[in-house]
């Protein structure tokens, strides 16, 4: 049986959440509204895609998420900007750039073989493809 995702209207549900020891900008379980989640992100990251943005992006995500390649299980010892590789492209849309569902952790080969390589015989595929259709959805009429 499925539970549905608990749905996070305000700024101070979301901190409720954090103060108990959840993120709901990673967690499946919390279903923020677009207009609530990009308040934060740009909070957090800047309203920008500069060097420093981009940089704290990327440190939060290391922080957030295990330090394992989500294609190979590997163990990644040391944070790299190259190991959070974005699942739709920065360049495509900018408006997704600083949302943390938007990336994977990736060794440099598994992100190399996502941005140029045969994406389908990938085991984040699949999954991947839920998570592009959920964000071209929620981000659709920004």
């Amino acid at each position: 049986m499925s539970v549905p995702p608990v749905k996070i209207s305000t700024r101070q549900e979301y901190d409720y959440c954090v103060l108990r020891g959840y993120e709901p900008l990673i967690n499946d379980i919390f279903d923020m509204d677009i207009a609530l989640r990009l308040q934060i992100q740009r909070e957090k990251f800047g309203r920008g895609h500069t060097m420093a943005e981009n940089e704290r992006f990327y440190r939060w995500c290391w922080g957030h998420y295990p330090h394992k390649c989500q294609e190979t299980l590997r163990r990644l010892d040391s944070y790299s900007a190259v190991y959070i590789s974005h699942i739709l492209t920065r360049g495509a849309h900018p408006a997704m750039a600083h949302d943390p569902r938007n990336v994977n952790i990736l060794s440099f080969e598994a992100h190399n073989k996502w941005e140029n390589g045969d994406r389908q015989s990938m085991r984040i595929y699949a999954k991947n493809q839920i998570t592009i259709k959920k964000l071209l959805n929620e981000y659709r009429n920004l």
